[in-house]
């Protein structure tokens, strides 16, 4: 069964507050499209059984969070869903 990430194919938006100080969180796309310029054209289960977190197993997807206010940046964990 496969599983998508409802972020990734814009059928939801990122929601994520910023712990340090409260504002809407942006999204700043997979966080595995950072690891190499040649990421984004990679499987994504094949990124997800080598980056070390439990993302695979989960069914999650894992996007790199930015506030826009304190500039500090965040992972957010989407549910993948089937």
């Amino acid at each position: 069964m496969s599983y998508i990430c409802e972020v990734c194919n814009g059928m939801a938006p990122l929601t994520g507050i910023c712990p340090e100080c409260n504002h809407p969180l942006e999204d700043q796309g997979k966080l595995s499209d950072f690891y190499g310029p040649y990421s984004p054209y990679r499987p994504a289960d094949d990124l997800k059984i080598t980056n070390g977190y439990l993302d695979v197993k989960q069914h999650r997807c894992i996007h790199l969070a930015n506030c826009p206010d304190c500039s500090h940046s965040y992972l957010v964990f989407v549910r993948e869903r089937h």
